[in-house]
């Protein structure tokens, strides 16, 4: 019966799914290891306390809108904010894929890319990473240029790899379709293609406060580009898509961002720290990240590894279901004492 009543395309997709087993340090799902000073979350639970809950919140977030388009230094009206980075890109892909065009992407790379083309019956084709997690320029330039749609995730995940911005701008200047830029990660790189927004009208780069903002339990994200453009992805997104208490919540932290950028450095900082220790350990092969995260292959298989460190109390993520992955887990970098303890614990692994 239910393929009388739902799509092909999505009876035929696969689930996204995270694996979670209990734990004592978590390490999976690249959020940050901090949460925000309780004095601050003190001040803005008054604030939610004391809004109107049976009112809905604004229609369009102006005063989050201006923050926005102040902190990139673009007109406010090319700024859209969703429910989480992830509703922007299922707006954006509403907006312009249909049945059978066609949808750029990296592989591997974020898996929700491929979900949503999947979910418009597009035709997704993926431009391989090398064995070293490098693009291949003339292939992914190749690919995109008669796409619909090319969605870059920069850097990437979960390779932690960057696209030189170069070759972003060659994608947006040779393709006829649209350009889309995941900068979920931004903030570990500081490599940013919105300065090639006022050049490239196809171009659209979305973020998310999940990450380095530390504010993964609210869903919250956004996208910029042109403004008639984000006239038009704002129309595929519904009514009232962000409520109220994350909207009070972003527009006092956004007030915090020395916090962010101080905690930023620190995560870069033990990153490159973890990674070179791993990679004394015999057996072990890290790999270098412009990211929260970072690759790691044992002489043991991924799933032994995932299951050594879950005995152990910490929970790391297992890609090897990725393509070009069979021999990787993820790991997200944790406070320096989760970091030390995850060191030790390798170190130990038989």
């Amino acid at each position: 019966m239910l393929t009388n009543w739902i799509k092909k395309d999505v009876l035929n997709q696969l689930p996204y799914k995270v694996k979670t087993i209990p734990y004592q340090i978590k390490l999976n799902q690249n959020e940050s290891p901090w949460d925000w000073p309780f004095d601050i979350k003190e001040r803005i639970s008054k604030s939610i306390i004391a809004s109107d809950w049976n009112r809905y919140p604004n229609l369009i977030p102006t005063q989050l809108k201006n923050k926005i388009g102040e902190i990139n230094h673009i007109d406010k009206n090319g700024v859209v904010i969703g429910n989480g980075s992830n509703e922007i890109l299922q707006a954006i892909f509403t907006a312009s894929i249909r049945s059978k065009d066609t949808v750029v992407s990296l592989s591997p790379t974020f898996a929700v890319y491929k979900i949503l083309a999947e979910q418009k019956g597009a035709i997704f084709i993926e431009s391989k990473l090398d064995s070293n997690f490098e693009v291949d320029p003339s292939d992914l330039l190749s690919k995109s240029r008669n796409a619909k749609l090319t969605i870059i995730c920069n850097p990437n995940s979960p390779t932690g790899s960057l696209l030189p911005l170069s070759i972003i701008k060659k994608i947006a200047k040779n393709t006829s379709g649209l350009v889309v830029v995941d900068e979920a990660y931004v903030d570990f790189s500081n490599v940013t293609a919105v300065g090639l927004l006022s050049s490239y009208t196809n171009l659209i780069i979305t973020r998310t406060f999940s990450k380095a903002f530390a504010m993964a339990g609210f869903r919250i994200g956004y996208g910029i580009m042109h403004n008639e453009l984000a006239s038009e992805i704002q129309k595929c997104l519904l009514p009232f898509n962000v409520d109220r208490p994350s909207l009070i919540a972003l527009n006092a932290l956004l007030d915090h961002s020395e916090i962010v950028r101080n905690r930023t450095e620190k995560i870069c900082a033990e990153r490159d720290r973890i990674i070179s220790k791993l990679n004394t350990i015999p057996g072990l092969k890290a790999i270098q990240s412009h990211s929260n995260f970072f690759l790691v292959s044992s002489k043991n298989t991924p799933e032994n590894l995932f299951n050594y460190c879950a005995e152990n109390g910490i929970l790391i993520r297992n890609v090897s279901s990725y393509k070009e992955l069979e021999n990787y887990n993820r790991i997200t970098v944790g406070t320096s004492g989760e970091n030390n303890t995850l060191i030790q614990i390798l170190k130990e692994m038989p």
